[in-house]
C-alpha cells in the first residue's frame, strides 16, 4: 500500500513531536503492509522552516533504514484566496520529493473559488492532489462541484478515518457515495500518530472492499497513488480534457448533464 497523505515527520507540525514518536508511526505503516509513505508537513510560507523539516526528515529516512517502508517528502499547502504561486512553484521544483503536491483547501470556501484554484495551479504548470475533499462543508453533499474539481484537473483524496465515521454519519455516507461513484483516487492516512495506522487504516481498506469491491480498494490504497507518484505530469492537467489514469467512468458521466 501506498500512503500519500501522512504528518510523520517529527517537530514541523501537530503530528509526532519526537523522532521516537515519528519512528513508532513507521513500525506501524510497516506492520499493516504500507510500503510508502509521503511526508506531507502542513505547510505556510511564513510559518514553518524548510530546513528544519529537511533536516528531520533527513534523522526519519536514517531511522527508516531498519524497515521495509520508502518516506517521501512533500507538503500540504493551505490554498488561501491570492496564494502565491511562485512560492509553490519554488516548493514544487526545489523541496518536494515526491512528484505530488497536496492541497488544502479552506473548509468553508466556496466551491467555485476551489474550482478556480485549480485552474491556477494548472496554469502554474503545479499537479494538485485536494486532501480530504469530504470534509469541506461547503462541499458535502455536493457531488457535481467535486466533477468540476476533476475537470479542472485534481485528484482527490479522502481519508481514512473519513471511511469509518470518526468524522460523523454524515461525513462517511458521503465518502461513501463518492466512493461509489468513482470520484476518488486515492483514500490516506492523514497519519498524526502511530494509532492512525493501527486502529484506522486496514479497517478503511476492508470497509471499501464492502462497499465497491477488492479492485476499487487496491485502486484507491496503491495503484492511483503509484501512478501519480512516477512523476509522469508534463502537459497532463489541462483544463477541460480527461485526466490520464481515469478509471471513473460512468460514476462522473452521471453528473454531466
Amino acid at each position: 500500500m501506498i500512503d500519500v497523505h501522512s504528518h510523520i515527520i517529527f517537530g514541523v507540525d501537530d503530528g509526532p513531536s519526537s523522532l521516537e514518536q515519528s519512528v513508532e508511526m513507521l513500525k506501524e505503516a510497516d506492520s499493516i503492509g504500507i510500503r510508502t509513505i509521503v511526508a506531507t508537513p502542513h505547510f505556510h510560507e511564513t510559518v514553518y522552516e524548510l530546513e528544519r523539516v529537511e533536516n528531520n526528515y533527513q534523522e526519519l529516512l536514517y531511522r527508516a533504514k531498519a524497515y521495509d517502508v520508502d518516506i517521501k517528502l512533500a507538503y500540504e499547502i493551505y490554498v488561501e484566496q491570492g496564494e502565491n504561486f511562485h512560492f509553490i512553484n519554488r516548493v514544487k521544483s526545489g523541496l518536494n520529493k515526491s512528484g505530488l503536491m497536496l492541497f488544502e483547501f479552506p473548509y468553508r470556501v466556496s466551491p467555485e473559488k476551489c474550482v478556480e484554484s485549480v485552474y491556477e495551479l494548472n496554469l502554474h504548470k503545479i499537479v494538485p492532489v485536494i486532501a480530504h475533499i469530504e470534509r469541506n462543508r461547503s462541499l458535502l453533499r455536493d457531488f457535481g462541484s467535486v466533477v468540476s474539481l476533476i475537470k479542472a484537473g485534481s485528484y482527490i483524496q479522502v481519508d481514512a478515518a473519513s471511511i469509518l465515521g470518526v468524522y460523523g454519519r454524515k461525513v462517511k455516507e458521503y465518502t461513501k457515495k463518492l466512493i461509489r461513484m468513482r470520484l476518488v483516487d486515492m483514500v490516506a492516512s492523514n497519519a498524526h500518530c502511530a494509532e492512525d495506522y493501527s486502529k484506522w487504516y486496514l479497517e478503511a481498506y476492508s470497509t471499501v472492499v464492502r462497499w465497491a469491491g477488492k479492485e476499487t480498494a487496491v485502486m484507491l490504497f496503491h495503484s492511483n497513488a503509484e501512478k501519480i507518484l512516477d512523476e509522469n505530469h508534463d502537459n497532463v492537467f489541462i483544463p477541460n480534457m480527461s485526466k490520464p489514469y481515469d478509471w471513473r467512468n460512468s460514476g462522473a458521466a452521471l453528473l454531466q448533464n
